[in-house]
C-alpha cells in the first residue's frame, strides 16, 4: 500500500507543470508587443513589465489585455526579448454582505405600476465621428535637455514629441501622427546642423488610412510611413493594398521629403509594390510564428541619388526555445555603393536566440553594410563609412533565481581600412533582490585590435513603491594609446528616475556626467573634458 501511495504522489508531481521564471516576446509592432505568457502565468491588465535582452534592461511595457496564455502590451521593443514572471499580488477577500429582504409583494406591485405608465420622449440620434473611440491611443512628451562640456556650450533644447495611433474619424477612416518640435533656446559655435534654423519641425508620418481588420482595401494617404514595406523611406502619397486574411499586397508612391528637415519637396521621388504575410501556429504547434515581408521600389534621394531595391523580411518562432529573423536589401545604381559597382547587396542582419534548456540562453547576431551614407550633420556633404561587417554573441545563464551568469562578445571589420576591434567580457546579475523589486549588476569588457582599451560598470535597478523606477549606472573607461597620444582614464555616472504620477502621466528625470580620471588628453588629442547632461520630460499616455 504505502509503495502505491508513494507512486501516485510522485506522478501527480510529475505532471504538475513547473512554474516558469521567464517569458519572451514573440512578436513586436510600433507600439504593441505580443507576449508568450497570460493569466496563468500570473499576468494582469495594468501590469508593468520590465523587458532584457542579452542580460541588459531593454525597457519596459505595460499589459493591456490578457489572456490565459497569451498578453498584449503596450510600449517598445523587439521580438525576443525577456522579461521576469512574478505572481500578482494577492487580491484581498471580499467581505460577505447580507442583502436585506425583499420588500413586501403589495408594495413591488405598486412600483410597478408607476414604472410602466411613466412617458418617456423619443430622442433623435445623430451619428458622428468617432474620434477619439476605441483602439485610439495618443503619446505626448514634453522635455527640457541642457548639455556642457568643458570649454562647449552649454547648449539648452525645449522639445514636444506627439503621437496618435488609430484615431477614429469615423467612415472606417483612422489618422496616424508622429512628429517632434524642437526649440534650441540656446547654442553655442561650432553649430554644424543647421545652424540658422533654432526651431526645428520634424514630421514622419501624419496620414488618414482605412485598414481591414481581416479582407479588403487598405490605403493610407498623406505623409505616409508605409507598411509592411521594409526599410522603405517615408513619403508624401500614397500606399494601396488588398488584404485577404492575414496577408496584404499592393502599391505605394509618392515624393520624398527634404533628407534634413523633412519639409514637402518635389525634387525626388519613390514608387513599387510590397507584399506582407504571417502564419501564426497553435498552441502545442512547432511553429509558433513565421512573419515575413518584401518590397521591390524605385527610390530617388539627394543622398543616394536614383537606385532601384530590393528588400526582404523573415521572423521565424520555432516552439519556445529558437527565434529567428533576416533580413536583406540589394540595390542597383545611385551613389551608395562601398566598392562603386552598379549592383550590389546594401545589407544584410541575422539575428537569433536559442534557448536550449530553461535559464540558459544564447543570443547572436550578425550585420553587413554596404552602403557609403552622406554626413549631414558637418561643414560639408562628406561621404563616409562602407563596407563593414559586425558580429556579437552572448550567452545568459540563471543557476539560482537570484543570480544572473553572463558572457558578452563581438567583432566589427571595416572592410574598407581593414581596421578591426573585438571585445569579449563577463557580466554578474543579481536580478530579484527584496522580492524582485531591485536588481543589481555588474560587467567588464576587454577591448582589442585598432580601439583598444577596457570598460567596467555597476548598474543598480530599483522599483520605488510600484510607481517609480531608479536606474543608477557608474562606468569606467580606459582608452588605449592607439586613440590618443597617452592613455586615459575617464569615470562616467548616469541616474534616471520614472515616476508614474496616474495611470496615463509620468515624468522622467535623467542625468549623466564623463571625466577624466588622471588628467591627460581626449581620445581625439584635445585636454581632458568634463561633460555633463539633465533631461527632464513629462508623459502622457491616452
Amino acid at each position: 500500500m504505502m509503495p502505491a501511495l508513494c507512486l501516485g504522489l510522485a506522478l501527480a508531481a510529475a505532471a504538475t507543470p513547473q512554474k516558469r521564471h521567464k517569458a519572451t516576446v514573440l512578436y513586436a509592432t510600433q507600439q504593441r508587443l505580443y507576449l508568450d505568457a497570460g493569466v496563468r502565468d500570473g499576468l494582469a491588465a495594468g501590469q508593468v513589465l520590465q523587458l532584457h535582452r542579452a542580460g541588459k534592461p531593454a525597457g519596459s511595457c505595460k499589459v493591456e489585455s490578457a489572456g490565459e496564455k497569451g498578453a498584449t502590451c503596450a510600449g517598445s521593443g523587439a521580438a525576443g526579448e525577456s522579461f521576469d514572471l512574478s505572481p500578482p499580488p494577492l487580491a484581498p477577500a471580499a467581505q460577505v454582505q447580507r442583502l436585506a429582504p425583499p420588500d413586501p409583494a403589495p408594495v413591488i406591485e405598486a412600483r410597478k405600476a408607476v414604472v410602466t405608465s411613466a412617458h418617456f420622449d423619443k430622442i433623435d440620434f445623430h451619428g458622428g465621428p468617432g474620434f477619439g473611440g476605441l483602439g485610439t491611443k495618443a503619446d505626448v512628451t514634453i522635455s527640457h535637455a541642457t548639455w556642457a562640456a568643458t570649454g562647449v556650450g552649454p547648449w539648452h533644447q525645449e522639445r514636444a514629441d506627439v503621437s496618435l495611433r488609430d484615431a477614429r474619424l469615423g467612415g472606417g477612416f483612422t489618422l496616424d501622427l508622429d512628429m517632434s518640435a524642437r526649440r534650441w533656446s540656446l547654442r553655442s559655435d561650432p553649430i554644424s546642423f543647421r545652424p540658422d534654423d533654432p526651431t526645428q519641425l520634424y514630421v514622419w508620418e501624419a496620414a488618414i488610412s482605412r485598414t481591414p481588420r481581416e479582407n479588403g482595401f487598405a490605403v493610407s494617404l498623406g505623409r505616409v510611413r508605409p507598411r509592411f514595406a521594409p526599410g522603405q523611406v517615408i513619403l508624401d502619397g500614397a500606399q494601396a493594398g488588398f488584404r485577404s486574411g492575414s496577408s496584404e499586397a499592393g502599391l505605394f508612391g509618392g515624393v520624398v521629403p527634404d533628407d534634413v528637415t523633412l519639409s514637402p519637396s518635389l525634387q525626388n521621388g519613390t514608387f513599387g509594390a510590397y507584399w506582407a504575410g504571417q502564419h501564426a501556429g497553435d498552441a502545442d504547434s512547432a511553429l509558433r510564428l513565421l512573419r515575413h515581408e518584401a518590397r521591390v521600389a524605385f527610390v530617388s534621394t539627394a543622398s543616394l541619388g536614383k537606385r532601384v531595391e530590393g528588400e526582404g523580411l523573415i521572423q521565424l518562432f520555432l516552439t519556445k526555445r529558437f527565434d529567428g529573423s533576416a533580413n536583406i536589401r540589394v540595390g542597383a545604381g545611385g551613389l551608395g555603393s562601398a566598392s562603386g559597382a552598379k549592383s550590389s547587396l546594401d545589407a544584410l542582419r541575422i539575428d537569433g536566440n536559442f534557448e536550449p534548456v530553461d535559464r540558459l540562453s544564447f543570443t547572436g547576431g550578425f550585420r553587413y553594410d554596404g552602403l557609403s551614407i552622406p554626413e549631414l550633420d558637418g561643414p560639408a556633404n562628406v561621404r563616409y563609412g562602407g563596407a563593414a561587417r559586425h558580429a556579437d554573441l552572448s550567452a545568459q545563464w540563471e543557476p539560482v533565481a537570484v543570480l544572473r551568469i553572463s558572457a558578452i562578445s563581438g567583432l566589427a571589420t571595416d572592410l574598407t581600412s581593414g581596421l578591426t576591434r573585438r571585445w569579449l567580457g563577463p557580466e554578474l546579475g543579481a536580478p530579484r533582490l527584496f522580492g524582485g523589486s531591485t536588481a543589481v549588476s555588474v560587467g567588464y569588457l576587454e577591448e582589442q585590435g585598432w580601439a583598444s582599451g577596457r570598460s567596467g560598470y555597476l548598474q543598480l535597478s530599483a522599483r520605488l513603491r510600484s510607481r517609480a523606477q531608479l536606474v543608477t549606472r557608474l562606468s569606467w573607461f580606459h582608452s588605449g594609446s592607439g586613440l590618443s597620444p597617452l592613455e586615459t582614464d575617464e569615470l562616467g555616472i548616469f541616474a534616471s528616475l520614472r515616476a508614474q504620477l496616474s495611470q496615463q502621466i509620468s515624468v522622467r528625470l535623467a542625468a549623466a556626467g564623463r571625466s577624466a580620471l588622471n588628467g591627460g588628453t581626449f581620445v581625439l588629442g584635445g585636454p581632458a573634458t568634463q561633460t555633463v547632461f539633465l533631461d527632464a520630460a513629462l508623459s502622457g499616455e491616452f
